[in-house]
């Protein structure tokens, strides 16, 4: 999986729907996500996420950010869409974790 991938535990992984519950995800992280999740849900962000943002990232960095964030959300639409099957090197790093939200 692409977390485990940059250095992400399980645990991590998990923990991303609520992140304020892990303490190894720092003041940076939980912004992200909340970022992340903002973006993706709303498709909008306030002036004051906006400022937050600014305040620890650059504009080279957020544009950076941004993008990921957006590229993230094309390749989940196309899975969703073409209910794509997972590779079988995917398949044997996920198993059966539950937590896992790509679908079988």
């Amino acid at each position: 999986m692409l977390g485990q991938s940059v250095g992400l535990s399980r645990e991590e992984i998990a923990a991303m729907a609520a992140p304020a519950e892990l303490e190894t995800f720092d003041a940076t992280d939980r912004l992200v996500l909340r970022y992340s999740e903002g973006l993706t849900r709303d498709n909008r962000v306030d002036d004051a996420m906006y400022a937050e943002l600014s305040e620890r990232f650059s504009k080279d960095e957020l544009v950076e950010l941004c993008l990921t964030i957006g590229l993230a959300a094309m390749v989940n639409r196309f899975h969703a869409t073409f209910l794509t099957d997972l590779d079988e090197a995917t398949d044997e790093a996920v198993g059966d974790v539950a937590f896992c939200p790509i679908g079988r």
